[in-house]
């Protein structure tokens, strides 16, 4: 007589919190680890950030995606809580130190943007180069009294990295200063403005961009988008790209080896879902293409 596995009415009955893309694969046979930065202690405008992990992957579990098989994918869970910007980076710098000693690729769902200067602190030690997608320049030197936050995250990282390859795409404007510093630094800046005018000339230039690097970390700050498609952001900036000018930027970029991924800045308290929607659409798009060169 045939009794089962004493407890598969749990699996039978019962489900486990949410994991993207409903992945149940194991740490040890996946490519792609994800794990969730559930922080917010720096914001500026918005709080509400810490929450959108677990929307994200919500989102994720209820998207009708083309194809799941080639995306070998682990969901290992999110950072212990911490309101310390100091701990919440140390945490994350080992994380991602691990998943890569391990010849794996870290998926990050923020969180802040604060969180990617240590993921790519790592990631780019290894040569390759940074790509992030951001209304904003986050290149100021101080910002509310304190010199490492979501604002300032980009110049802390370059100062450790005087030849970091990198480009922002997406960004509305910015002061004098920052702009000159971002030239200083031999940073190649799309604006989203001339991105809406010369849509085919921007997708190229992404495209020549991308050729030249051999490996890269994808930083995606939901702001990106306009604020009429993805409302739940923390700092919301009019006139911004369409999601569908985001997901074939996204296509070329991850047409190369993908050394990292996170996506920030979503906030779940200010919209009913779409932009976590969005998120999970983009964080697909990126595993999907790099799968297919791994």
């Amino acid at each position: 007589m045939y009794n089962g596995m004493k407890n598969d009415w749990i699996k039978l009955y019962l489900c486990k919190k949410p994991s993207f893309m409903s992945s149940e694969r194991s740490y040890e046979e996946s490519k792609f680890i994800l794990f969730g930065v559930p922080f917010d202690a720096t914001v500026s405008f918005r709080p509400g950030a810490r929450f959108a992990p677990m929307e994200i992957r919500r989102a994720s579990e209820n998207i009708e995606f083309s194809s799941l098989s080639g995306i070998r994918l682990a969901d290992v869970g999110d950072l212990s809580l911490t309101n310390s910007v100091t701990w919440m980076l140390k945490r994350v710098s080992r994380i991602v130190g691990e998943i890569l000693s391990d010849g794996k690729t870290p998926i990050i769902l923020g969180g802040e943007h604060t969180l990617t200067l240590a993921s790519a602190l790592k990631v780019c030690k290894r040569g390759g180069g940074l790509i992030v997608l951001d209304a904003h320049l986050d290149l100021r030197d101080e910002f509310m009294d304190t010199r490492l936050n979501h604002t300032t995250w980009l110049r802390r990282l370059l100062e450790r990295f005087e030849d970091l390859k990198m480009m922002i795409i997406g960004v509305r404007e910015a002061s004098s200063d920052l702009t000159d510093y971002a030239e200083k630094k031999r940073i190649k800046i799309l604006k989203a403005n001339r991105i809406m005018k010369e849509y085919v000339g921007s997708i190229k230039a992404v495209k020549d961009y991308v050729s030249t690097l051999n490996e890269v970390y994808l930083s995606i700050d939901m702001d990106v988008l306009d604020p009429a498609y993805a409302p739940g952001v923390s700092n919301p900036e009019p006139c911004g790209l369409s999601p569908t000018m985001v997901r074939e930027i996204v296509e070329e970029i991850c047409s190369i080896k993908l050394g990292g991924l996170d996506v920030v800045e979503v906030n779940p308290l200010f919209d009913f879902g779409q932009t976590s929607c969005y998120a999970a659409y983009f964080i697909y798009t990126a595993l999907a293409g790099n799968a297919k060169i791994s």
